[in-house]
């Protein structure tokens, strides 16, 4: 389906005060039926989700089938749009088309759902929200001998760097996590309870640290990501607040920012 309409001219118009951000949802259908309605209850007329991305963007016909679950789970509880932050386990070779037939442009899936290219900025009620995508898959290995690895999950140095340039952000949606981020997702990673090699550790810093670099360049007040699988949230010494997001199946796999005052409150 080829859907017309560009991402910045929408939400240029919206006067929302208030914004969803979520957690990794893996496909996971049921779990987005159930997160949905609960911010439908807890948080009524907030119609706009910022997805911090393993979404999931899946192949065409599987993908269509996806959407239209997520279509029908919006329209039952209020929800415009979800715009998703690409992860790791995204269908990369299929991004790429897309992103590469529209440079530069956000890509509508299906009636509710966008997904943004690495650096995409847009303006929601006076904030400026920067989307960028992207992380380290620690389980690259395992994936590569199932052929559901490609090189673009890694986040580009020139892709950062241009990012920086464009100047700073209210609001930064990434799907990889920073280094010395919150303190559970440094445990975590310390931790290593799956026991990732070297080689896949020495992946993940690769990728953490183009992040860092971006989150210091852009200086958001709010950096959100998804990726590490746990909920914590941080303010460090300038102000700026971290927040890290769970997953599927988790508590706090949903918060909402008020835009006026850049408050966070969980949907728990």
């Amino acid at each position: 389906m080829r859907w017309d309409g560009s991402l910045v001219d929408e939400l240029g118009r919206s006067d929302e005060t208030r914004v969803a951000v979520a957690g990794d949802w893996h496909s996971n259908i049921m779990w987005i039926q159930q997160a949905l309605s609960a911010l439908h209850r807890f948080a009524p007329g907030v119609s706009t989700i910022l997805h911090t991305g393993d979404f999931s963007i899946l192949p065409e016909a599987r993908g269509k089938r996806f959407l239209q679950a997520v279509d029908a789970a919006c329209r039952e509880n209020g929800i415009d749009r979800i715009l998703v932050t690409p992860g790791n386990h995204e269908d990369w070779p299929r991004l790429d088309t897309l992103f590469a037939a529209r440079p530069g442009e956000a890509i509508r899936l299906s009636a509710s759902v966008w997904v943004m290219p690495r650096g995409y900025r847009f303006s929601i009620h006076g904030r400026t929200v920067m989307s960028f995508g992207g992380a380290a898959s620690l389980d690259a290995a395992y994936r590569r001998t199932r052929g559901t690895w490609w090189a673009s999950e890694m986040p580009k140095s020139e892709d950062v760097a241009a990012a920086v340039v464009a100047g700073d952000v209210d609001v930064l949606i990434t799907h990889e996590t920073i280094m010395d981020g919150t303190a559970q997702v440094e445990a975590r990673l310390l931790a290593n309870p799956l026991h990732w090699d070297e080689t896949a550790l020495a992946y993940s810093r690769q990728s953490r640290a183009l992040i860092t670099y971006l989150w210091q360049g852009v200086k958001p007040a709010i950096l959100a990501h998804g990726h590490i699988h746990v909920a914590d949230q941080r303010t460090v010494q300038s102000g700026q607040r971290i927040y890290a997001l769970a997953n599927d199946g988790q508590r706090k796999n949903i918060g909402v920012v008020d835009l006026a005052s850049l408050a966070w409150t969980w949907i728990d």
